[in-house]
């Protein structure tokens, strides 16, 4: 099947793939539906003040081709439950690039677990003097996805050692995200999972922006891997990152796009002609290049100070560029695209100015899909106990559980409330909270029951690990049972993390 998409005036085709894909949780405000072939902007600050190091709040601005707002997407600036928070530093503009998926269904958002105004710890004792120098294990990484219809489902975050300590871009494939920035490779993560990964790249990475186009992975980064290829395809697991050959080694590239314009084909991916930011050239540049079936070559340039975000598509020969700087959205038309000798287009088109104390990041297509609950199965991996596909019956609160994802779990002391949970996999953890106000629950698995008390003089953790016999799907149910011991000042059960092996 065949999507046809609008883009400044052209027309792209995109493949449309099917996914198993995760209910989205409704973290932001209610937005009216995005229209296929507009553009989206990342903003930074509300324009109230003027921008700082501190977690600034973030917009996604809706265009059209004409540069007519059409409206303001708000992320949200608390966590609330399972759904994290997502800011951003007001004065790292490396951050806050955007890409949809390579069926155009769905886009990827990145910012800081961080309420609006904090720098947040830095690692140690040190004192942060930036968002984007706190702590990854104090202030995780956020990962929202977002559909066509302006939902958002801020459930992933990264955290701990391996992740970007800078994070600048993300990509999903409504199920699947993958996340990178400055200092901490390429990490991949199921969508509300805690499981995560590294697909490439170490600790000392610096990466700056993910895509997925043509069915493969894309990274872009500073000088080391200028742009390249990741693994094959979109893997999962570990991945050799392989250079486009021909680019100079002092290259800092931000946005880019490949497209197949010609009858070359760089490495099987069908793409022979790039666009890309360059922040190593001049103030900065739009740079073509070309694929002549051994390398990729500097066709010419045109200058764009300050670029940072590009997304761009063809309309028979002409290719239209939508590029970001810190306070403008530009349209720049290659009435040539396929030409490998020429690229002269007229003067950069402003489409919209960032408001006062408020700058543009990345820019992409707006998305197109709708997330529905294909499945409520967990899957191998780690989740947090208030996980939207865990079903929930009386009453539960939300609560901070430090060994879950997105450091949420849930407690009740309603007696017969209950968190039914289904499961694909040979065992499941399940980790409790302990403390000296809780009481006794039941786990009923695949039916059979087990009781215990969850009971401690001081605060705790309790794991408990429950063996699953046979395949297919298994049913745990977790129960309130209102009743406790003798020394316990409560009837409490309190449920964090849910590990699926």
């Amino acid at each position: 099947m065949r999507t046809r998409l609008r883009i400044l005036g052209a027309t792209a085709a995109l493949s449309t793939v099917a996914v198993a894909v995760p209910l989205l949780s409704q973290s932001g405000a209610e937005a009216a539906h995005f229209t296929g072939g507009n553009l989206v902007v990342y903003r930074v600050g509300d324009g109230t003040a003027a921008l700082t190091n501190a977690a600034a709040p973030v917009y996604l601005d809706e265009y059209t081709s004409a540069g007519a707002k059409v409206q303001s997407l708000a992320l949200p600036t608390t966590a609330s439950g399972d759904s994290a928070a997502l800011t951003a530093a007001g004065l790292s503009r490396s951050e806050g690039l955007l890409a949809t998926s390579g069926d155009g269904k769905f886009l990827a958002v990145t910012g800081y677990d961080a309420p609006v105004g904090t720098l947040g710890p830095a690692a140690g004792t040190a004192t942060s003097s930036s968002l984007a120098n706190t702590d990854t294990t104090t202030v995780p990484r956020t990962v929202a996805v977002v559909d066509g219809d302006g939902t958002i489902d801020t459930t992933t975050t990264i955290s701990g050692a391996t992740a970007p300590k800078v994070v600048r871009s993300a990509v999903t494939d409504g199920s699947r995200v993958w996340v990178t920035g400055g200092n901490g490779g390429i990490q991949t993560t199921q969508i509300g999972s805690g499981t995560v990964s590294t697909v490439a790249g170490t600790a000392d990475s610096n990466f700056n922006a993910l895509s997925v186009q043509n069915g493969q992975l894309w990274a872009s980064g500073v000088l080391t891997n200028r742009l390249a290829a990741v693994g094959t395809g979109t893997p999962s697991g570990s991945a050799t990152l392989t250079d486009l050959p021909g680019l100079p080694s002092n290259l800092l590239t931000y946005g880019y796009a490949l497209l197949d314009l010609t009858t070359a084909s760089y490495a099987g991916t069908g793409v022979d002609t790039l666009y890309l930011a360059d922040a190593s050239n001049r103030a900065g540049t739009l740079d073509k290049y070309s694929y002549d079936g051994t390398t990729w070559k500097l066709v010419d340039y045109i200058d764009v100070p300050g670029i940072s975000g590009l997304v761009a598509d063809k309309d028979g020969d002409a290719v239209s560029i939508a590029v970001t700087t810190p306070s403008q959205l530009l349209l720049v038309t290659d009435p040539t695209g396929a030409s490998t000798t020429a690229f002269d287009p007229a003067a950069p088109a402003v489409l919209a100015t960032a408001p006062t104390n408020s700058e543009f990041r990345g820019v992409a297509l707006a998305p197109t899909g709708v997330l529905n609950p294909a499945t409520d199965l967990l899957a191998a991996g780690k989740y947090s106990a208030g996980d939207k596909r865990i079903a929930r019956t009386g009453t539960w609160k939300s609560i901070k559980a430090a060994a879950a994802p997105g450091k949420k779990g849930i407690t009740s002391v309603k007696k017969g409330s209950t968190a039914t949970i289904k499961i694909t996999g040979s065992s499941v953890v399940l980790g409790f909270l302990t403390g000296a106000s809780n009481g006794k629950v039941q786990v009923v698995v695949d039916g059979k029951a087990t009781s215990f008390d969850t009971y401690a003089a001081k605060a705790g953790t309790l794991a408990k690990t429950f063996k699953l016999t046979g395949g297919g799907t298994h049913t745990v149910v977790v129960k309130v049972l209102g009743t406790k011991s003798e020394k316990s000042k409560g009837v409490a059960v309190s449920l964090g993390l849910v590990q699926v092996k």
